[in-house]
């Protein structure tokens, strides 16, 4: 291995070994699934599916999980199940009052409609995130995934924290949530820029526009920089939409 290859590979552990507790100990944590229907049995899937939340619901699943399918993106038709707001002592008591239970209902109900499932373990981190105040209407997440370098992450942070501080500061209109999977998800270090919408009216970019309040901070000069130093610490991106799908949630007012 190359001695650049290798300490790449140090620093992506040291980020992992080191990033991880700081928010484990908090709610910032997320199981979510990716579960695609057999060809031609959507309509199925979705009837199993309702029959497993009102399962759920009648035997008092103690989380919320919010559903959602993929409307624009590769995944099209893909369907995404997610519950947040966790530590890992919670995953525990998770599956050891609830969780099993659940698991043989769905094996047995959901599951052999299923033509893919995987899973992810993500942690949010607040400090760059602006979330969207409680009982918001919301219909749509826009999700943009950014592939990090290894030995950049800490810059990448620095300069999300810097414009999430100038966009609220300036009462940005957008909702949004940074993200990145700890467990599952593929390689990494991947950070992904979770924006929450109303419709899709909604997804038009609020006035003035986030280049304009970061020109209005920073100048264009100081703009331009901030663009090119941060542009400079991923390696590329990829985005998708999803619709929220409320009428397959389980717990959720």
């Amino acid at each position: 291995m190359r001695r650049t290859a290798m300490l790449s590979l140090i620093v992506l552990v040291a980020v992992v070994l080191t990033g991880v507790p700081a928010h484990a100990q908090e709610q910032t944590l997320a199981r979510s699934y990716a579960v695609t229907p057999m060809d031609g049995m959507t309509s199925q899937f979705e009837s199993a599916l309702k029959a497993h939340v009102s399962w759920r619901a009648e035997n008092n699943d103690p989380w919320t999980w919010g559903v959602s399918t993929v409307e624009v993106g590769d995944a099209l038709g893909e369907y995404r199940i997610r519950s947040g707001g966790h530590s890992w002592a919670d995953f525990d008591a998770y599956d050891a009052e609830f969780g099993l239970a659940a698991l043989v209902h769905w094996n047995a109900t959901v599951a052999p409609l299923v033509q893919s499932i995987s899973s992810t373990i993500s942690m949010s981190d607040p400090a760059l995130s602006i979330p969207a105040p409680a009982g918001t209407p919301l219909a749509f997440v826009n999700v943009v995934v950014f592939h990090i370098r290894p030995d950049r992450q800490e810059d990448f942070n620095e300069l999300v924290r810097s414009a999430t501080t100038i966009l609220q500061e300036h009462d940005y209109g957008g909702y949004s949530l940074w993200t990145s999977p700890i467990s599952g998800g593929g390689p990494g270090p991947v950070m992904s820029l979770v924006s929450l919408h109303t419709s899709w009216a909604d997804m038009a970019e609020p006035d003035p526009t986030f280049p304009a309040i970061m020109i209005g901070e920073l100048g264009e000069d100081g703009f331009a920089e901030w663009l090119e130093e941060i542009g400079q610490t991923y390696r590329g991106t990829e985005s998708y939409t999803l619709r929220l799908r409320p009428d397959l949630g389980i717990n959720q007012n």
